[in-house]
């Protein structure tokens, strides 16, 4: 039995399928629904990591597990990124040690964790900055997982790059919505910077690839093909064949006005967008290369063009789901006057 926390999200979901692709017998715990299109191919859990007994009891009987359940920042979550990010995890990995778990996967973050860094690229030796709760909750998270390794839990460490893939919105519905309709593409700065993402199907290789391999140890996940900001949105666009322009505004005058936007909960965007989007930033991957096998096939622009060409058969239908997810759609507040 696989065990996924956080299987009804968008990454949680692809891995639920690639799993049950596999003929594996999965079992799925979170406060979402399963999608309905796998009501009856999973074991559904109902469970709030936060409830420790819940997590633990539905831990039972898992052999492995992949713990991916969390709060993104754009929740501005508050204290719930300590009560689920870092509790949520020791209440799983305790679970997982008391079912007898083999093996766990635990799903961190990358730029959140590692901050702005002078010195790129980011691997796994690189000194961490932990940026805002979110990042640090997950810091947090992290020293649980080396807590438990301690304690005899065989737990890998993932670090993924902002995924990208078919369903994929969150902040990216903006940017498509922008894109689908012919307006302006706003951007801090001119996009010059060098921003890496990762693609949905590519961290799903290395997820099962770590079913097996990579014991104990940790692994920044990236793609290796990505050019500008700029680049791989003009690539995009010429894509869409829609015309959008871009407009840059310089960072000391946008990040003034969106913090205080921030503040005042006017905006979709948090300080982690805002501060950072226009520093460069990306990995090293030749250690998961070398130790698992895995390279990365998506560049940034292909895995931007399954998540807008998904994006655009659905475009309808999402306006009318919004939440703090990378599922739904985001309330863009002020911004749904821009076109």
């Amino acid at each position: 039995m696989i065990c996924i926390t956080g299987g009804s999200g968008f990454f949680g979901i692809a891995l639920v399928e690639a799993l049950l692709k596999r003929g594996e017998k999965v079992r799925v715990l979170d406060i979402e629904p399963i999608d309905g299109r796998l009501k009856n191919k999973v074991d559904f859990r109902r469970v709030d990591i936060r409830d420790s007994r819940a997590t633990m009891d539905a831990l039972r009987e898992c052999d492995m597990v992949y713990h991916n359940a969390a709060v993104v920042p754009i929740s501005r979550a508050g204290v719930d990124f300590w009560a689920i990010n870092e509790k949520g995890t020791r209440y799983v990995l305790e679970g997982a040690l008391r079912g007898g778990a083999r093996r766990v996967i635990h799903y961190s973050t990358s730029q959140s964790l590692y901050g702005i860094q002078p010195k790129l690229p980011v691997t796994e030796e690189t000194s961490q900055s932990p940026f805002g709760d979110y990042g640090k909750s997950k810091h947090a998270a992290e020293l649980v997982c080396l807590e438990y390794r301690k304690k005899g839990l065989d737990i890998s460490i993932v670090r993924p790059r902002t995924i990208i893939g078919a369903g994929r919105l969150g902040i990216f519905q903006m940017l498509f919505e922008w894109i689908r309709t012919g307006s302006y593409v706003y951007m801090i700065g001119r996009g010059q910077n060098r921003l890496q993402f990762i693609g949905l199907e590519d961290l799903i290789q290395v997820s099962l690839i770590l079913k097996d391999r990579g014991s104990n140890e940790d692994f920044n996940i990236g793609a290796e093909k990505f050019g500008t900001v700029r680049e791989d949105l003009k690539a995009l666009i010429r894509h869409a064949g829609t015309g959008s322009r871009f407009v840059g505004i310089p960072g000391f005058l946008a990040r003034p006005g969106l913090a205080l936007l921030d503040m005042l909960n006017l905006s979709p965007f948090v300080d982690l967008h805002y501060k950072t989007i226009d520093h460069d930033f990306y990995f090293d991957v030749s250690k998961a290369k070398r130790m698992l096998g895995w390279s990365p096939q998506e560049s940034n622009f292909e895995a931007l063009v399954k998540a807008y060409d998904w994006y655009a058969l659905h475009a309808e239908e999402i306006k009318k789901s919004t939440g703090t997810t990378h599922r739904k759609a985001v309330k863009k507040g002020i911004f749904s006057i821009l076109r």
